[in-house]
């Protein structure tokens, strides 16, 4: 896995050519940061020289806790990029170079990732601005195998979103419904929580209700030790 000093070397072209663009940690965005997280994720492997990392949306106030990935599509360091398709089968691939760049410390490495980010990465920053993007990404992704929560637990953030607090309760009690975690200690806590903020949606009361989305907020945004990048902004039943 590499180091953060590593991931600024390898990044250096991408960060020149986008002098917008902020690498902090082991995120890759624009600030400010609002509603969400976007960004391209450079994901913890086993292997000091392997690479995983994923196209990310992380809502600030989702019902997630915040270590959890957000909704994702998996960016990959393609010598040709979009031939063949992602995961597609190459006859004869093995008697040449991989399709992929797995090897983060490869002599051109940097080449290809700054090609493929201008490709892929740089559009879907520039496609996911505001609320309405986010949501419409999380909305793509509702239900994906690699989606960052179950489909009530979703549901539920959307209709709060909205303002539709009723309905954010009931999707988030049948998310509750499939049965209280008891194999972890942090399962137990976010069970908890959650069931708590259930209980604060049904009051129907628009202030205590974004109190407690800002608070999960920060603690998002505070576990990616990213303060200084957020602009705190109002939820749209805020605005209405």
């Amino acid at each position: 896995m590499a180091t953060a000093k590593q991931l600024r070397e390898i990044f250096a072209p991408i960060l020149a050519e986008h002098s917008d663009l902020v690498l902090h940690r082991r995120w890759l965005f624009r600030p400010p940061i609002e509603t969400a997280i976007v960004g391209l994720y450079i994901g913890r492997t086993g292997s000091a020289s392997a690479s995983a990392m994923d196209l990310s949306v992380v809502p600030l106030s989702r019902f997630s806790a915040p270590s959890v990935h957000g909704f994702r599509r998996s960016f990959e360091v393609e010598r040709v990029i979009g031939s063949p398709a992602p995961g597609g089968w190459v006859r004869g691939e093995e008697e040449g170079p991989p399709r992929i760049f797995h090897d983060m410390f490869a002599p051109d490495y940097e080449t290809h990732l700054l090609r493929n980010f201008n490709t892929k990465g740089r559009p879907f920053l520039d496609a996911v601005r505001g609320f309405d993007d986010v949501v419409a990404w999380v909305n793509s992704l509702r239900g994906a195998f690699f989606d960052s929560a179950p489909i009530d637990l979703i549901d539920a953030w959307l209709a709060a979103m909205k303002g539709d607090f009723s309905a954010a309760a009931v999707h988030l009690q049948a998310y509750l419904d499939l049965g209280e975690p008891l194999w972890s200690a942090v399962g137990m806590a976010e069970h908890r929580e959650q069931a708590a903020l259930r209980d604060v949606l049904r009051t129907g009361d628009r202030t205590a209700i974004a109190a407690s989305l800002h608070a999960m907020e920060e603690r998002t945004i505070a576990h990616d030790g990213l303060q200084r990048f957020w602009n705190r902004t109002p939820f749209p039943f805020e605005r209405a």
